[in-house]
């Protein structure tokens, strides 16, 4: 990392890379399991995106502005072409990252997400940022709220280690960046883009995620012929933490495929 990059972290070598792009609560750490194990048989990089962390905040949190960014990422990296996997936010990224810069993507996989976030109604989008604005007020910092917030993400039985790692990669983020990227958030609309993506894409969803129901993800897949959708049992909205074995599993077998 350097410069106005975004902060990543790396690991392997060899075959297509695959690029990670964390939801809205984590920073790249959170993918710590997944670059242990796809650093096996190819580069893994995760990035930390731009205003979070580590990575410089640019002067204007835009769509356009973070595919810029992880295009400059690849080409700092000398990256061509990735698999990107993105998570919530990340796979909006993704998605806005491929409709931007198509030849450098080789597939898609979208975990926890949607082509368009919540209702084009501007009341509900609203109500949507006042409610987690005013979540937020209690709280001094971003991770004094983030043990509390991953209650409602991750199984109750996710084990000790991990949900440490969750709230450790929650840690480094600003409340007013974790802010400034809900209200990027609710703008974010590509359901009409969708059905023109031409490479393979991989949709996953918990059973049991409330942010990103399966239901949702199975209408995305049925919009477009090179999707499909895998339901991952028992899990919430952060299956890469909360089942890493299952979720690099299902990953690996799609990049194979």
């Amino acid at each position: 990392m350097s410069g106005g990059l975004p902060a990543w972290l790396a690991a392997g070598h060899g075959d297509t890379p695959l690029v990670m792009l964390h939801g809205m609560g984590s920073t790249a750490s959170i993918w710590l399991p997944q670059l242990e194990y796809f650093a096996r048989n190819r580069l893994a990089v995760a990035w930390t995106m731009p205003g979070y962390g580590w990575s410089p905040a640019p002067s204007q949190l835009t769509w356009p502005m973070l595919a810029k960014s992880l295009r400059d990422m690849l080409d700092a990296l000398g990256i061509g072409k990735a698999h990107v996997l993105g998570h919530s936010i990340g796979g909006m990224i993704a998605q806005e990252f491929y409709h931007q810069y198509p030849d450098r993507v080789k597939s898609l996989v979208l975990s926890a997400t949607s082509a368009a976030f919540g209702s084009r109604d501007p009341a509900w989008k609203e109500s949507f940022l006042n409610q987690r604005i005013d979540a937020m007020k209690p709280y001094a910092d971003f991770a004094e709220a983030a043990p509390k917030l991953l209650d409602g993400f991750i199984r109750p039985d996710t084990s000790p280690q991990l949900r440490a790692l969750a709230s450790l990669s929650a840690s480094p983020i600003q409340k007013e960046a974790y802010l400034n990227a809900m209200r990027l958030l609710v703008t974010f609309d590509r359901k009409e883009d969708f059905s023109n993506i031409s490479v393979p894409i991989l949709l996953l969803a918990g059973e049991h995620d409330t942010q990103a129901p399966p239901k949702g993800m199975t209408r995305l897949a049925q919009a477009n012929a090179n999707a499909r959708f895998e339901e991952l049992p028992g899990l919430r909205h952060m299956a890469n933490i909360e089942a890493p074995h299952l979720f690099n599993q299902t990953v690996e077998s799609f990049l194979t495929a």
